[in-house]
C-alpha cells in the first residue's frame, strides 16, 4: 500500500483512492471530499469515478457539482466496500459535515483532512482514530499556536456584541460562509439577545447546514434592513473599510468589527479579534498522534516541516 501526494491524498494498491484533489480531471478508482470548502471541492464531469461525500457536505457543494458527476452520500461510520478497502468517513470536527478518511486494507490509513478536537457550540470535536498510516494536517503546525477554550472565546463575543449595543454600536462579526458563520451564528443566538443579520451567502449556507441538522438558531436576511439590525454576520471579503463605512451611514450607528479567526490579528479600535479556529492547534495535533500511535505520519498542508520535526522529537 502507497500513501502519497498527486492532486490530493492518493492511497494505493491495486485500487487507487484519492481525497480532495486539486484538480477537477482525477485518475482513480474512487475520489473522497472530505468537506465544503471551496478549495478542497474540485469535482469534475468527465471522470468516471464516483465521488463521497457527507449529507451535509453534499448538501453545501451541490450547486458546484455538475450534472454529469457521479456522486453518493455517506454517513458517518458506512462503509464503502472496494476489492481490497474498506472505506468510511468519520467527524473531523471541522465545520458541518466534515469528515476524516478511513481507509482499512493491507493497513489502516486515516487521513485527517481539516479538523480540529475542540467541541464547538455547534458540533463535537474529531474522532481521534487509531491506525498504522496517519496523515494529518499541519495548518496550524508549529508550537506558538495555540488556541483558548472556545467557550472563553464565546463569553468574550457575547460581551463585546453588549457593550457596543450599550453604546448604540452595530457589531459586525467577519467569518467565512461556509463553517464559521454557522459557528458565529449560533453564538450569537446563545450568548447576546440579538438575533443575527446575515448576508446572503451566510443565509444560504445557514440554510442548508439546518436543513441537515445544525442547531444554529434563528438569523434574518440582509435585506434593506439595515436600521433594525443589532449583529451583523459578513464574510470577510466584504468587511473593507468603504463597505462598513456604507453599512454606517445606513443603519445610522457607528460600526465595530471583530474577525473570528486562529491566524494572528491586531486588536485596534477599528477591529476586535477573536482566536477562534476550526482547525487544531498545535497541542491538539500532537495529542491526535500521541493517540491514534500511528507507525507512520505524513504531515500535510501547512508548517508540514516543523510539524514532522516535532512529531519525530516527541514519539521518536
Amino acid at each position: 500500500m502507497y500513501v502519497y501526494e498527486d492532486n490530493g491524498i492518493v492511497i494505493q494498491d491495486d485500487e487507487k483512492i484519492v481525497v480532495d484533489p486539486h484538480r477537477k480531471r482525477v485518475d482513480a478508482d474512487r475520489i473522497f471530499v472530505s468537506h465544503a470548502h471551496s478549495d478542497h471541492v474540485n469535482i469534475g464531469a468527465k471522470n468516471p469515478s464516483t465521488y463521497y461525500m457527507t449529507s451535509p457536505t453534499h448538501g453545501l457543494v451541490e450547486k458546484k457539482i455538475p450534472l454529469a458527476a457521479i456522486w453518493e452520500k455517506l454517513n458517518y461510520k458506512l462503509h464503502v466496500h472496494g476489492e481490497q478497502h474498506k472505506i468510511s468517513l468519520v467527524n473531523s470536527g471541522h465545520i458541518w459535515g466534515s469528515a476524516q478518511i478511513v481507509v482499512e486494507g493491507e493497513k489502516k490509513v486515516v487521513v485527517t483532512t481539516d479538523m480540529k478536537l475542540q467541541d464547538s457550540i455547534i458540533q463535537k470535536g474529531a474522532e481521534i482514530v487509531p491506525c498504522d498510516i496517519l496523515v494529518i494536517e499541519s495548518t496550524f503546525g508549529k508550537k506558538e499556536f495555540s488556541f483558548p477554550e472556545r467557550e472563553k472565546v464565546y463569553a468574550e463575543m457575547g460581551k463585546w456584541i453588549r457593550n457596543a449595543q450599550n453604546q448604540n454600536m452595530l457589531p459586525v462579526l467577519q467569518g467565512y460562509s461556509t463553517g464559521k458563520a454557522q459557528e458565529l451564528t449560533k453564538i450569537v443566538n446563545e450568548y447576546s439577545t440579538a438575533i443575527p443579520f446575515v448576508h446572503k451567502n451566510v443565509f444560504e449556507k445557514n440554510s442548508i447546514a439546518k436543513a441537515h441538522g445544525a442547531n444554529i438558531g434563528t438569523f434574518e436576511l440582509i435585506d434593506h434592513n439595515l436600521r433594525e439590525a443589532e449583529v451583523l454576520i459578513l464574510p470577510p471579503n466584504l468587511c473593507d473599510f468603504e463597505t462598513l463605512h456604507a453599512i454606517s451611514v445606513s443603519a445610522k450607528k457607528s460600526v465595530v468589527s471583530g474577525i473570528a479567526t486562529g491566524w494572528p490579528s491586531r486588536d485596534n479600535g477599528f477591529q476586535t479579534h477573536f482566536p477562534l479556529s476550526d482547525h487544531a492547534d498545535f497541542d491538539q495535533l500532537m495529542d491526535y498522534v500521541g493517540k491514534a500511535e500511528p507507525k507512520q505520519v505524513f504531515t500535510d498542508h501547512g508548517f508540514e516541516k516543523e510539524l514532522a520535526i516535532a512529531i519525530q522529537k516527541e514519539f521518536k
